[in-house]
């Protein structure tokens, strides 16, 4: 471009490019370069939707790993990239990112961030004092700051003594440091949160939580929540089920998202069937303002959902009867019936979501590996091994 064009006048035309063509654009100099790679552009391109592609959807079969773009048709276009899936456990999808857990030695060694638009994958890896079972309970979190579109780890950690605060460190890539957050920013101590799901909206990360409690007669029971964090405040909120809501939810559920609204799902287990419930939840101001049943089905066996199609067909996976292998099916609202999608993997390794793109993570070097200073010294030679084709 001409040199009397003001360089943001530049950087505004160039935004407005596919993913592809600004790639290009980064090799024109290194101002460009240099703007480009800025979270001021990378904010300022977005998040887009795919014209070719509705979904990606991640599985495994047979303990191999598989990626692959999803049209509206459901058919399937593998995506290419240099590492294998084998072995990452998916934790969300946001902005254009995903966040794998991957832990060949501990379980939650390495958190991957991967932008499949970009072509680039990225890791940190997790801070631990020792090998020692010193919690009793890990999960990762995973996000994307909606303000700046900067990736965001957290791990969450609690201790066997109930008594005893979390432990939760924050990473943000943009600083490439992990760094704990105060008891303020925490909830009490008895609360603990599932980590079999998490859903991210919006500025918000939610996950499935409770609160122990022990009764008079020594019992233990389980007080059922949501939990939610804040990547802008970096704070944990309980939002309170109402009675009548909770008394009619699977406990515990899973949550995952239908455009801004949070679902909960799961199945209610009777004597000889289960009956699977979706739920829809509206929040406001850190409160559930108002819930819907979409869905309750008499199901021999339990299932899981992994997603929606044109946010209103549920995308459920269904277990074989041995319980190792499942097919994922699409169950027609309107019509309800389930249509098979012809896509069997193993059970429990299903995960889907709406595909859109970004450039997050196009300034960094493809594989870069973040923090290995921190790893405990029995660890020092580990190296990660994704697989890469």
């Amino acid at each position: 471009m001409s040199e009397n064009i003001p360089i943001e006048v530049q950087m505004d035309i160039v935004r407005r490019l596919c993913v592809k063509s600004v790639a290009q654009c980064r090799t024109v100099c290194k101002l460009w370069r240099s703007r480009i790679d800025s979270m001021h552009f990378t904010k300022r391109f977005g998040v887009r939707m795919n014209s070719a592609f509705s979904y990606v959807l991640l599985y495994e079969r047979s303990y191999k790993g598989n990626a692959f773009y999803v049209d509206e048709n459901f058919g399937l276009t593998p995506v290419e990239s240099n590492i294998s899936f084998s072995g990452l456990t998916p934790l969300g999808w946001s902005h254009g990112v995903c966040g794998f857990s991957f832990g060949p030695i501990v379980r939650h060694f390495m958190c991957l961030l991967w932008n499949p638009t970009v072509h680039k994958s990225v890791g940190a890896y997790v801070p631990y004092d020792t090998l020692g079972q010193e919690y009793e309970k890990r999960l990762l979190g995973f996000g994307v700051r909606p303000n700046n579109l900067d990736p965001l780890i957290l791990k969450i950690a609690f201790p066997f003594d109930p008594k005893e605060p979390w432990s939760v460190k924050l990473f943000t890539l943009s600083s490439r440091v992990w760094r704990s957050l105060g008891n303020e920013y925490l909830l009490p101590h008895t609360f603990r949160i599932k980590k079999a799901s998490q859903a991210n909206i919006g500025r918000h990360i939610y996950w499935c939580g409770y609160e122990k409690f022990v009764g008079n007669d020594a019992s233990s029971y389980k007080s059922y929540v949501i939990v939610s964090f804040d990547m802008l405040s970096f704070r944990f909120q309980i939002l309170n089920i109402p009675d009548h809501l909770l008394r009619q939810l699977p406990l515990p559920f899973y949550v995952t998202s239908i455009g801004d609204n949070l679902v909960v799902s799961g199945n209610i287990q009777g004597d000889d069937h289960c009956v699977f419930c979706i739920w829809v939840l509206s929040i406001h101001g850190g409160t559930i303002t108002s819930f819907t049943n979409l869905l309750t089905i008499p199901s021999p066996i339990a299932v899981k959902l992994i997603g929606f199609h044109d946010n209103i067909d549920p995308i459920i996976e269904v277990p074989s009867q041995e319980g190792f292998s499942a097919s994922l099916y699409l169950y027609r609202m309107s019509t309800g019936g389930f249509q098979s999608l012809g896509i069997e993997g193993d059970a429990g390794s299903f995960f889907i979501r709406p595909f859109s793109q970004s450039i997050v993570l196009q300034s960094h070097a493809d594989m870069a590996k973040y923090c290995e200073e921190l790893v405990y010294p029995g660890l020092v030679d580990t190296r990660l091994n994704l697989g890469c084709h």
